[in-house]
């Protein structure tokens, strides 16, 4: 009973990555502690699918945790899009309180895509708040501090202006996660900043439906992102651009708006 309703209170972590042309790969697991003691309602569970050896993201969700909750803590993971099958995936789970970790497991728990067996992620207590992925490999450029942690909301898609009140929003963290909302539905996704030029990795949306025109303005944008491979600032705004250079995106700074 007590897992059923952790399921249900979880239900956010069912992703969905865009463009969503591939069947889904579901994973499935559950997080457990061994301390007994009860997570403190409004704590947070993100888990996260990385690639082995290195950790590094491929996608991942978060979920809030309405009312006190103990473990077993379940989760799926409903991943659309292509993975590259002849790689390593493993799942790394990290609880948090009012933004400081409480719980995470440092070493990726393997899982193998080709079972539905569920995975069992054993998370250990932390002290203080460290970054949940790996710090970028010594030597790699560092993101262009103009465009991170800026609330950034979109202007235009594809040169065509957002609805008025729906416009998807972007903001960019210094260990490079990326998220906000889509006009609709939260997402996130990990960025790759190398001077000028800006990728997106898989995007992963949680599944609520709004309107007609919403949902159409949702599904361009994450098309968009995906898209992406460079992107120009200016006074307040940010421009993010195809390989030929052209606009896909366009961005103003929501605190100077």
């Amino acid at each position: 009973m007590v897992i059923a309703r952790l399921v249900a209170a979880l239900a956010a972590l069912w992703l969905m990555t865009v463009p969503a042309l591939a069947d889904p790969q579901t994973i499935t697991g559950n997080v457990i502690y061994r301390e007994r003691m009860a997570l403190p309602a409004g704590a947070t569970l993100h888990v996260g699918l990385v690639t082995l050896p290195g950790n590094t993201p491929v996608v991942g969700a978060g979920a809030v945790l309405e009312t006190r909750s103990t473990p077993p803590l379940g989760f799926v993971l409903n991943v659309r899009g292509s993975l590259d099958q002849s790689l390593q995936y493993g799942l790394i789970a990290e609880i948090t309180s009012g933004g400081v970790p409480l719980f995470r497991n440092v070493t990726a728990v393997p899982v193998d895509l080709e079972t539905s067996e569920p995975a069992a992620i054993l998370v250990q207590r932390v002290g203080a708040p460290a970054p949940s992925v790996p710090p970028a490999p010594k030597g790699e450029p560092l993101a262009d501090p103009t465009i991170l942690d800026t609330q950034w909301q979109v202007t235009s898609i594809g040169g065509r202006p957002v609805i008025e009140g729906k416009a998807p929003t972007l903001q960019i963290a210094p260990d490079l996660r990326a998220g906000g909302t889509g006009g609709c539905n939260s997402y996130f996704a990990q960025a790759s900043v190398e001077d000028d030029k800006l990728t997106f990795g898989p995007a992963a949306a949680t599944r609520m439906a709004c309107d007609e025109a919403t949902m159409a303005q949702e599904t361009a944008f994450f098309d968009a992102l995906a898209a992406v491979t460079s992107f120009e600032t200016g006074d307040h705004v940010l421009r993010l651009l195809d390989p030929a250079g052209v606009p896909l995106i366009g961005f103003v700074d929501s605190g100077n708006n």
